[in-house]
């Protein structure tokens, strides 16, 4: 019986190092100014987090993270509009039917708002307006994250706020050059 609980110990201890690094990946996408290479990265970041959530036992979580990865990767790469508007379907779809499956109430509209933002975002809007539109789903993680009094997440989704603000001004002033 002690090997078990070490063994678990030992399990989550590596979940929250793999979701800790996955905060890194994701801080690393915001910097990079090719939105090719943000969706890379933030996809890499995603599959840890997704990780991280099964080893947990979060078998939601790791669905949508999951989920999350494979969405962010698609919408870089699909030009033709049947496909894109397809996939973009697909994923809202999935996304509101796993909001569906884990209601908590009225909060549950911030990461579904989220989730469903940022979809439309990666879909449709070229690099800084799809930045700046990612400003608005960070405000809903952070409402929600303040909510439930989720503090290491509110710290990881309030930097990856300043380091979002800080590449949309670089962006912005590449644009002018």
């Amino acid at each position: 019986m002690p090997e078990l609980l070490i063994s678990l110990a030992t399990l989550k201890s590596l979940a929250y190092l793999l979701g800790s690094v996955g905060i890194l990946v994701e801080w690393r996408a915001y910097c990079l100014h090719n939105p090719y290479d943000f969706r890379r990265w933030s996809a890499v970041g995603a599959i840890l987090w997704a990780t991280q959530y099964y080893l947990l036992d979060a078998f939601t979580a790791a669905l949508t993270m999951g989920s999350t990865a494979i969405r962010t990767l698609l919408s870089g790469y699909l030009e033709m509009p049947q496909y894109k508007h397809a996939a973009a379907l697909v994923c809202v779809s999935l996304f509101s039917l796993l909001t569906a499956s884990s209601w908590q109430g009225i909060i549950s509209l911030l990461p579904a708002f989220a989730v469903i933002n940022t979809t439309l975002a990666l879909f449709y809007l070229a690099n800084r307006p799809m930045r700046i539109c990612l400003l608005a789903s960070s405000s809903a993680w952070i409402m929600n994250d303040l909510y439930w009094q989720a503090w290491p997440a509110l710290l990881a989704e309030s930097v990856a706020v300043f380091i979002n603000l800080h590449t949309i001004h670089k962006l912005l002033a590449a644009e002018k050059l």
